[in-house]
């Protein structure tokens, strides 16, 4: 149910697992759609379901500079690989149906589903299609039931909000002289962004206390949207611009559902999970979760009898993206509520730790991944660290290292190639959830050949040809920068560091 990025992923790969599938989808594509902004980490799960090539060739607009007013002046930051794309989502979106419909989904379009009733062997749904003439009514009996319907939702849902209450306020502006790169922006009680698109329109966003715009009902949206804009600088570079069509108001409050996943059902895209626009991978993670889903369906279909461990994996896996995109958002929310005390800025920061805020931390940018690709034991994305020379330093040395005594290998539920499987995962007091892999390897081979008095380079060609040199530098690296390897004095060094103390002395 739902054919937007999430839900035309799920049926696609769900297809390429040999189910038959039918995709129902209310609207009639293309359709217009906000998020517009697409992460580096999209292209790279397109994939899986063979996607990326049609994307590429769409000819979508790379992002290679954001002009960023946040903690501090206004600054141009640039992405020189252009790793992020601003895209037409009605055509996006197509693109991502068209590829559910070549590999075999059936798609129902424009059509709704009007009941849904479950029995002891799945669903019965009764689905409402129409074509250019004629309104059909069909019953559908199917073995499971995704929902992709975003926040309007269709399984009853039991949501938890995980931050203050958003509205986006928005609307798109044509002219003759139009902003050519994104920017993003603090405000007094508000924050701004404005994204420049394919068709040479414009669209500029304001995200506002919700609370706030609803106590001024009396007051047109679009009056309060002019005057919020009017506090920015998102339309100065602007010329003899007019807005096309009405400004719209959009719910972006985040939230995570935990009635998620049942052994005949699952929720994927914004309607298990709905994170901090902020971060700019709403479209990521939606597509993530329908990968995700799509293993922990095969599961459940196939392998009843690990039907616990897929839940328990789907549900960690929705609330540990969901904790971590919050600390991610309140970190970057504190170093502007650190000089503002609107209420807007300090309930929006709840929740950072005092050193994320710290004035060393990047602004946001737009289109970029901004935190970790994958959840719980998954894949940790590797992060430039300011100390990337003493890491790197470490590594070259020829003292010893082993693992911190603070190390434990556990048994976790994990993705598979097609089924949630329990395996061994990573535990460190620096990590927030256990992890299996990093850089596409599994750790605990990798620790468990480690063995006294080893050099780093020693343990990474150990590692070696199960993993290449270049990689496992990177994750002896990441080891290092998580405290997972310590290095451990030879005894003549330490030696001769004692004698050089005692002499000082």
């Amino acid at each position: 149910m739902g054919g937007g990025p999430a839900g035309s992923v799920l049926a696609a790969r769900a297809a390429q697992l040999g189910y038959s599938v039918v995709l129902v989808e209310r609207t009639v594509f293309p359709r217009a759609h906000l998020g517009e902004s697409l992460s580096a980490g999209v292209m790279p799960m397109l994939d899986t379901i063979g996607a990326r090539s049609a994307v590429e060739a769409a000819g979508f607009t790379r992002v290679r500079s954001v002009l960023t007013s946040w903690d501090h002046a206004a600054t141009e930051r640039v992405d020189e690989q252009e790793s992020g794309l601003l895209v037409d989502r009605g055509r996006f979106d197509a693109l991502l149906l068209a590829r559910a419909r070549a590999l075999g989904v059936q798609v129902l379009q424009p059509a709704v589903i009007r009941a849904t009733t479950i029995h002891a062997d799945g669903w019965a749904l009764q689905i409402e299609s129409a074509d250019s003439r004629t309104v059909s009514s069909t019953e559908l009996r199917a073995r499971f039931v995704v929902d992709a319907t975003g926040r309007h939702g269709v399984l009853p849902a039991r949501r938890r909000r995980t931050g203050p209450p958003t509205l986006a306020l928005y609307g798109y502006w044509r002219g003759h002289t139009l902003p050519v790169r994104p920017r993003i922006e603090a405000g007094r009680d508000a924050w701004y962004w404005g994204v420049p698109l394919p068709d040479g329109s414009y669209n500029t966003l304001v995200f506002v206390d919700a609370v706030q715009v609803r106590a001024e009902k009396t007051v047109p949206i679009e009056t309060q949207f002019r005057a919020l804009l009017a506090r920015s600088r998102l339309m100065e570079e602007c010329r003899d611009a007019q807005l096309v069509g009405r400004v719209r108001a959009a719910d972006a409050t985040p939230y995570v559902d935990d009635a998620s996943v049942s052994h005949t059902s699952i929720k994927v895209g914004d309607a298990a999970l709905a994170i901090d626009p902020l971060s700019s991978s709403g479209v990521q993670k939606a597509i993530q979760t329908a990968l995700a889903a799509a293993i922990v369906m095969n599961t459940l279909l196939r392998q009843p009898e690990n039907a616990g461990a897929a839940m328990q994996f789907y549900r960690e896996h929705l609330a540990h993206a969901s904790d971590r995109h919050r600390g991610w958002a309140a970190s970057h929310y504190a170093t502007v509520a650190a000089r503002e005390p609107d209420e807007f800025w300090q309930a929006r920061a709840a929740g950072a730790a005092p050193s994320d805020a710290s004035a060393e931390q990047a602004p946001p940018r737009m289109g970029a991944p901004n935190v970790p690709s994958q959840g719980v034991s998954q894949s940790v994305s590797q992060s430039v660290s300011p100390s990337a020379s003493r890491i790197a330093a470490r590594i070259a040395s020829r003292d010893p290292v082993q693992l911190s005594p603070d190390v434990a290998l556990v048994e976790i539920p994990r993705l598979g190639a097609e089924f949630v499987e329990v395996g061994t995962a990573l535990r460190h007091p620096s990590l927030d959830a256990p992890v299996a892999y990093v850089g596409g390897c599994e750790l605990a081979p990798l620790l468990r050949t480690m063995r006294p008095g080893m050099t780093p380079m020693q343990a990474v060609r150990a590692w070696a040809p199960t993993v290449p040199i270049a990689t496992g530098i990177s994750i002896a690296g990441w080891l290092f920068r998580h405290g997972v390897l310590v290095t451990t004095p030879s005894p003549q060094l330490a030696t001769a560091r004692h004698v050089d103390l005692v002499i000082r002395s």
